[in-house]
């Protein structure tokens, strides 16, 4: 729930790594899809909650942000950010469900 402030968010984050795990759902080439979050950093910056605020998956939250820094796709292995972002094109600016 990016509503909430960065520090929750990242600590549920850390909780629920890597079983069950935390995911957000957006839009990846056309196809609506769900992402799981095993890691995650806390950083600065602020925007409207949900929103991408660079191209390096640094998420706006209610207070600040987070920075996430391993995802996994359904499926598929679990990646750093530099490596889901060679299949995942996720620009700045979009939000985050």
């Amino acid at each position: 729930d990016w509503q909430r402030p960065a520090s929750e968010v990242h600590n549920h984050i850390r909780g629920l790594s890597p079983f069950p795990g935390a995911w957000f759902e957006t839009e990846i080439n056309g196809k609506r899809e769900r992402i799981k979050v095993l890691r995650s950093t806390l950083d600065e910056g602020e925007g409207p909650a949900g929103q991408l605020l660079d191209d390096r998956l640094l998420v706006a939250c209610e207070q600040g942000a987070v920075r996430l820094l391993q995802l996994q796709r359904a499926g598929k292995r679990p990646t750093n950010t530099e490596d889901f972002l060679r299949g995942a094109k996720l620009p700045a600016g979009q939000i985050l469900d």
